[in-house]
This record gives structure tokens, sequence and C-alpha cells, in this order.
């Protein structure tokens, strides 16, 4: 990340304060401010304790993350978290603490078939499967080439064995009618929610682009909602802020289908939280939970 601060547009400015009134300060200097460093444990292959003895013999500082026992936020370390050897083995994957929360709400059960429709890199995908303890089917699919290089060697240093990999895009599964046991739809979004991760996305923001990405989540939603067999769950979620690419998306898609109802999500240290009229849902500002920008929703088949 450069040192550079972001700059922040007139018109992110105007639609944000829109949404958040007298809060706009706190949340502009909130996205000023690096990410605290976190990983997820594979409990594929190691179990927290020993991951964290591991570590603190390395004079690493750890501590929890109050959602997720098989997660650290990572307080101190003398070495890139993406070149220990407990990385390359495969031991924990390094993972934003909002992004660790999609997978926890769909909670996918051993035996299921599942699928990641946008998988790549893979952190959600590794993560679902290890709250499948490797069992049932596992369908991770990405759309280009390069993700799904990506993907698949994330999920083999992760010891992966339930997956199969697919390259389609996301609307390639609407011709499959009552499959699914659960979907994960990390939809394709302008990403306003990353602005912590990545400055540059401040430069980006034009909301003639909500209208493109808005069409494109709900034709992704739709397919995968035609996917799912009845009594499943689908979660949705991105990483950005506007209420056209999430909230909107939603309200279109439950107007339209009267077999979808939108379960309540509940999670242990997640606390105030929830979707702008939609309190079923949880929408993630970092000016008031100190994580990245995120929004998760999960809709039941009935």
């Amino acid at each position: 990340m450069s040192s550079k601060k972001p700059v922040f547009k007139e018109s992110f400015k105007d639609y944000f304060k829109n949404l958040l009134g007298n809060e706009l300060d706190d949340f502009i200097n909130a996205c000023k401010m690096p990410l605290k460093d976190s990983i997820r444990v594979n409990t594929l292959k190691i179990t927290p304790e020993k991951l964290k003895e591991y570590l603190e013999k390395k004079e690493w500082k750890l501590s929890a993350v109050p959602f997720y026992k098989d997660a650290f936020i990572v307080e101190k370390r003398n070495e890139s978290l993406g070149n220990t050897i407990e990385h390359f083995m495969g031991y924990y994957y390094v993972q934003e603490q909002s992004s660790m929360i999609p997978p926890l709400v769909l909670n996918p059960q051993p035996g299921e078939l599942v699928l990641d429709c946008c998988a790549s890199p893979g952190s959600k995908t590794g993560q679902l499967c290890q709250l499948m303890d490797n069992k049932g089917i596992l369908i991770a699919n990405d759309k280009t080439t390069g993700r799904v290089i990506i993907l698949k060697s994330n999920l083999q240093r992760l010891g992966a064995r339930n997956t199969i990999v697919t390259k389609h895009s996301g609307q390639y599964f609407g011709r499959f009618n009552n499959v699914f046991d659960k979907i994960l739809l990390d939809a394709p979004c302008t990403g306003f929610g990353a602005i912590r991760n990545d400055w540059s996305i401040t430069k980006m923001f034009n909301t003639k682009t909500f209208g493109f990405m808005k069409r494109v989540q709900s034709e992704l939603l739709e397919s995968s909602w035609n996917a799912l067999k009845k009594g499943g769950a689908l979660v949705y979620s991105t990483c950005t802020l506007t209420t056209e690419e999430n909230e909107e998306v939603i309200k279109s898609f439950l107007n339209n289908h009267d077999n979808a109802r939108l379960e309540k999500i509940r999670i242990a240290g997640l606390d105030k939280c929830e979707g702008i009229d939609l309190k079923e849902t949880i929408r993630i500002w970092p000016h008031r939970i100190d994580m990245e920008g995120f929004f998760v929703a999960k809709v039941v088949k009935e």
C-alpha cells in the first residue's frame, strides 16, 4: 500500500453523508487507517492451540477474533505473513476478519453439496472446506483462467480434498434446478468497503457504475437461486458499502420471489451491525467495527 493517504471525491462524501450523516468524518478517518493483520487457522491441518504455540515461540503476539474461535488478530510479528513456514505448510490463511463472516453464516455441514459461485482467490472456499471437514462436495467456481490458477494453488496448499474447481461465469449455474444444499455468492462489486486495504479505490468512485454492478449481481443471484434446493440457504455478500449493490439487490430479489425468506443473521461477538432497512442482514462499517467494510445477507428457499 502506498504511504500517500487516499483522496475522497466530493461525490464520495456526498453519497456517504446521505447514509451516515454526522458519522461521515469518523467513516473517512477509519478508511485512512490500515487494517489489522488477521489469519484464519486451517483446522484441516492444525489446531488453533498448536498454531498459536508455534507462532508465539517466534515472539509473535496474537489475540482472539471476537466472533470466530479459529482465527487470530496478529498484533505483533517479525516476518511477512505470507513468507513463513506455517503459511507454506497451509497451517493458516491470511484473511481479513470481515471475509470470514459469510462462510460462518452459510454454515455448511459435512456431506452437503455446496457451491462457491465466485470463489477465487479461495479464502472463503478454504474456510467452507474446513467447516465441512473435507466431507461432502464443494464446487469452487471462477470465470477466468488466471483466477482459477490462483484458486487451485491456494486450495492445494490448504489440503482441500472435497473440492472440485470449475471455470464458468456464475450465471452458468442457472441451468441447474434444485441441486445445491447451500450456495455462497460473494459477488463482484465496486469494493468501497475495502478502501483500508487499497486506498486507490477512492479514485474509482462513480455512481454511474452502481447500476451496472447491480445488474450483474442480480443476474448471479437469480442463477444461484435457481440452482439451490428447496429448504436450502444462499448467502449473498460483497465488500462494498453502497446500498444499490447490497440492500437494493436483496429487496428487489425478495419482491420477485415469494419462496425467498430473509433469515436473521446472529453471530456471537458481532453486534450493532444491521443493514440499512434490512435488520436481518449484516453491514460492517469500518468506523463502528474495526474491520473491512462488508455486507452479508442470508436467504432461505421455502
